[in-house]
């Protein structure tokens, strides 16, 4: 079994609370598990424990959330969420089990990337993000990347295609 992966590229730091926060409505009560450096103290801290990602992944750094579930066109279970960001931008990369996407009737599971494609679609013009790849681990890998969903237009349902392949 694989793991899928859904890699928000150069997503702009002053965004990221909004997104973690008000988007995605990320609560304590869906963490499994975190880590993250607070450069400042010196700590490693926990998600429960940040009031700001913008503040302690700056200048730079990463992290990571493990979630129970996470809502993103449809609900997805066992999620890890790494932040890695350097001074202005960073990556966002969402990583879960192939068994949450493509298991079950073909039509369920076209409906399901359908409705998490539609969703990046939207963060991708409500946040300005330049780049979404879709693809199994690791989807930075153009060997392993299904989609990206750049600045040109995409025709929603060859996107889908290009996933279900």
């Amino acid at each position: 079994m694989e793991n899928l992966e859904i890699i928000l590229e150069n997503f702009r730091k002053d965004e990221l609370d909004k997104l973690v926060f008000e988007e995605l409505k990320i609560s304590s009560t869906e963490v499994k598990s975190s880590h993250f450096y607070d450069k400042n103290s010196g700590d490693d801290v926990e998600f429960h424990q940040i009031k700001s990602f913008q503040e302690i992944l700056t200048p730079l750094g990463t992290g990571n959330v493990f979630l129970n579930q996470i809502e993103i066109g449809c609900s997805l279970n066992n999620v890890m969420i790494i932040f890695s960001f350097d001074k202005d931008t960073g990556d966002i990369t969402l990583n879960f089990s192939e068994r949450e996407l493509l298991v079950g009737e073909r039509t369920e599971i076209k409906l399901k990337a359908k409705k998490i494609v539609e969703s990046l679609l939207v963060l991708k013009v409500k946040y300005d993000i330049p780049k979404i790849r879709i693809g199994f681990e690791p989807a930075s890998d153009d060997d392993s990347c299904l989609m990206v969903i750049g600045q040109e237009v995409n025709v929603l349902e060859s996107a889908i295609e290009q996933i279900l392949r």
